[in-house]
């Protein structure tokens, strides 16, 4: 396997994207068109839990996947900054796609609970007008092809926190138009990623209720969609066993597993 990082510069700020690209076995059919998971953990956007990091993306590798971890901005950072980064990561992927033997259409951006919520950004407002003037280039290259969505935020009743964090920076007032702007559902276009999302229905941190909405956005728009509800399991469940989730050894929860469940769609 071959790992590096790559420093992101977007308005004068640095950050770190991993990657972690495996070895292709010397008879597999699928050494230069893999796919690529982008990873974002979550943290509210003040922070970013390990947990939904590298052994995210080393499960993914586990499977032949090219795999990258970003590091992104978070508070006193607002937004669209983290926002930014993750798009170009996104545009960095696809213009190395032939170097790492990646199929340049099949880039996907897998987020936790705020991750989730910049994944999802990432995959409905790319095209948005609120980016104009900042992205360079077609804007086509910074679209990523898939969502992966793990207990996303996405709208303020998800989590108004992570809105919080997101817009008000040292304290300024958030208003209803930051809202807006940034409730994924309300901006779902013909332009919008396919998505793959999973939520636990006793998820106390982050309604289960609003991932349906968005859900439903992305059927109101034609946009393909796969959903998985798993009874139990709380918030913040990561891979869903033991490794990421403080269970005893070789406990798992319902979710264990929704790595595996992904492939077929990133594949595809």
């Amino acid at each position: 396997m071959q790992y590096f990082k790559h420093e992101i510069n977007v308005n004068g700020k640095s950050v770190t994207l991993s990657a972690y690209i495996p070895d292709a076995a010397p008879h597999a059919n699928f050494q230069t068109n893999r796919p690529a998971v982008i990873v974002f953990p979550g943290g509210a956007y003040r922070g970013l839990y390990g947990g939904e990091a590298e052994p995210i993306a080393l499960r993914y590798v586990g499977h032949g996947v090219c795999a990258f971890l970003l590091e992104y901005s978070v508070r006193p950072a607002i937004f669209p900054q983290a926002l930014l980064e993750a798009l170009n990561a996104v545009k960095y992927v696809r213009d190395n796609a032939e170097k790492f033997g990646i199929d340049s259409a099949r880039i996907a951006v897998c987020g936790f609970s705020a991750g989730g919520h910049l994944a999802a950004s990432a995959g409905v407002l790319w095209n948005s007008s609120c980016l104009d003037g900042l992205l360079e280039g077609e804007r086509e290259a910074y679209r990523p092809d898939k969502m992966i969505l793990c207990y996303p935020v996405t709208s303020y009743k998800s989590h108004n926190g992570s809105y919080h964090n997101l817009f008000t920076g040292e304290g300024a007032e958030l208003t209803e138009k930051m809202i807006a702007s940034a409730s994924v559902e309300q901006h779902v276009n013909e332009g919008t990623a396919a998505a793959y999302i999973w939520h636990n229905y006793d998820d106390k941190g982050v309604s289960v209720g609003e991932t349906f909405l968005f859900a439903k956005a992305l059927y109101d728009h034609a946009i393909p969609v796969e959903m998985r509800i798993y009874p139990t399991g709380g918030h913040g469940t990561c891979l869903g066993n033991y490794i990421t989730k403080g269970l005893a050894f070789g406990e798992t929860k319902p979710c264990d597993g929704w790595v595996e469940d992904t492939l077929p769609f990133l594949f595809r």
